[in-house]
């Protein structure tokens, strides 16, 4: 008897859960999402590439690098270790695909 009042008052009490594809989540402050590459800001000093653990970070020339998102492991030790603020974080998080060229990094 006790199960069915616990399903009835379940019933009409609002869910706890978001309903997420048509209620948008908005990310905290620190939410690590995708990274964002400022090439204008890069002074090539290969700090982000050689301290990369999943070695997601590859650089060809100053102002010129890939990250592959699908490899990153989303540490943060490129963001923390560049001196000048060329990568950061950004809030997108919705970014599944089943085309891996989606993965590369977003330029601005």
């Amino acid at each position: 008897m006790g199960l069915i009042i616990d399903v009835l008052k379940n019933f009409f009490t609002k869910p706890f859960t978001r309903r997420y594809p048509k209620e948008k989540l908005q990310p905290f402050d620190k939410f690590r999402g995708r990274l964002i590459y400022l090439p204008k800001k890069c002074i090539g000093c290969m700090k982000c590439a050689r301290n990369c653990p999943s070695h997601s970070i590859n650089f060809h020339k100053k102002g010129d690098i890939d990250f592959d998102m699908g490899q990153c492991i989303y540490c943060g030790l490129c963001v923390d270790i560049c001196p000048v603020g060329a990568i950061i974080w950004s809030q997108e998080f919705e970014f599944s695909n089943k085309d891996k060229k989606t993965f590369r990094e977003v330029r601005d």
